[in-house]
């Protein structure tokens, strides 16, 4: 499993592309040069994580003991899937964002990534500073 550490700052171009950090890059298995991410349940950025971890959520969801329970207890697991997007990573190391995912994080010109173990966050670097100054984010 890939381990996202650390916090990057990279520009953004006006097609929405944006340098994934190398280290970020550098954990994803060679064969699958792709990530998954979707724009947060819970706060204004994008999560992201390897392909592999948006088939652990969906074995997880299709698992028996998921379907007795509680839609509710299901309910997270089906919206990350039915608005996660695979994108590839290009040869320079960039993928683009959709718009409305960038419009979602607030970013402008420029993208924080923050690594969170297996998983990561993009955010309009002016989202973070306000959400970490409330409390919220990560």
């Amino acid at each position: 499993m890939p381990l996202f550490t650390s916090t990057y700052i990279n520009k953004v171009d006006k097609k929405g592309r944006v340098s994934v950090p190398a280290s970020f890059r550098a954990t994803i298995p060679s064969e699958d040069q792709s990530v998954a991410v979707f724009p947060s349940l819970v706060s204004k950025a994008i999560e992201g994580f390897d392909c592999s971890y948006l088939e652990h959520i969906s074995e997880r969801l299709n698992n028996y003991e998921m379907l007795i329970t509680p839609i509710q207890k299901q309910e997270p697991a089906a919206k990350i899937l039915s608005k996660s997007i695979t994108i590839s990573i290009d040869a320079d190391g960039r993928i683009v964002l959709p718009q409305d995912f960038i419009k979602h994080a607030g970013i402008t010109d420029r993208a924080l990534f923050v690594g969170l173990g297996r998983t990561f966050q993009i955010w309009g670097p002016e989202e973070y500073d306000c959400a970490m100054a409330q409390g919220g984010g990560t």
